[in-house]
C-alpha cells in the first residue's frame, strides 16, 4: 500500500470521525431545543452522520466502513454523555396516590369457564390461523415461511390469552377473536378453495 493511499484513508477516517462527532452534537442540540424548534440541528445532525458513514465507507470499504462508522457513532455518543454528565441533588417528592385497583366485577363459574375457553381455545385457533396464513403467503423461501409462521403461533397465542384474560368484556373479546380467526383462515385457505 502506497503512502498516498494511506494518507487518503487517514484523512477520510479523521473526517468521518469529526463529522460523526459534529452530527452527535447537533442531534443533542436538537434534543435540548425540543419545544423551540431546532430543525436545522436535526437536518444538519443527520446529514453529518450520513456523511460520516460515507467517509468511513470510502476509506475502508462498505463492510468495514459501516462497522467503523457504527463504532465511531457509539464512541461519539458516549463521549458526549461523559462530557455533559451532571450530578443533581434528589428533590423531595410528595408521595404519590396509590394506583387504582382493577375494576371489581362479579365472578362466577360460568364467566371463569368462558374466559378460559376464550383464552385457551379461541386465542389458539386465531393464532394458528394467522401463523398458517403467514406460512403460506410470506414472500420468502418455503422453509423460512414455515419457521416464521411456526414461531409466531405461540407468541400470538400468548398475547391473545393475556389480552382475553385482561379484557373485562367477554363479548368484545369473543367477537374480535372470531374475526381474527376468520381472517386468518380465510386468507390462508379461501384462494385455494375458490380456485
Amino acid at each position: 500500500m502506497s503512502l498516498e493511499i494511506l494518507d487518503r484513508v487517514a484523512v477520510l477516517a479523521i473526517a468521518g470521525g469529526l463529522l460523526m462527532a459534529a452530527g452527535v452534537v447537533m442531534l443533542r442540540a436538537r434534543w435540548l431545543a425540543r419545544g423551540t424548534g431546532g430543525r436545522v440541528y436535526l437536518i444538519g445532525g443527520w446529514a453529518a452522520v450520513l456523511s460520516a458513514f460515507f467517509a468511513f465507507s470510502e476509506a475502508s470499504g462498505a463492510e468495514l466502513g459501516t462497522t467503523y462508522a457504527l463504532g465511531a457513532l457509539s464512541v461519539a455518543a458516549y463521549a458526549l454523555i461523559a462530557i455533559t454528565f451532571e450530578q443533581r441533588d434528589a428533590k423531595r417528592r410528595e408521595p404519590r396516590e396509590p394506583a387504582l385497583d382493577p375494576e371489581e366485577r362479579p365472578t362466577n363459574w360460568r364467566r371463569g369457564i368462558g374466559k378460559a375457553l376464550l383464552a385457551i381455545v379461541l386465542a389458539g385457533i386465531a393464532s394458528i390461523g394467522i401463523g398458517v396464513a403467514l406460512a403460506i403467503y410470506l414472500p420468502l423461501p418455503p422453509a423460512d415461511r414455515a419457521v416464521i409462521g411456526g414461531l409466531l403461533v405461540p407468541i400470538l397465542w400468548g398475547g391473545g390469552m393475556a389480552w382475553t384474560l385482561c379484557d373485562p368484556r367477554l363479548v368484545r373479546a369473543t367477537v374480535i377473536l372470531l374475526v381474527v380467526s376468520a381472517l386468518g383462515y380465510g386468507v390462508a385457505f379461501l384462494p385455494k378453495v375458490l380456485s
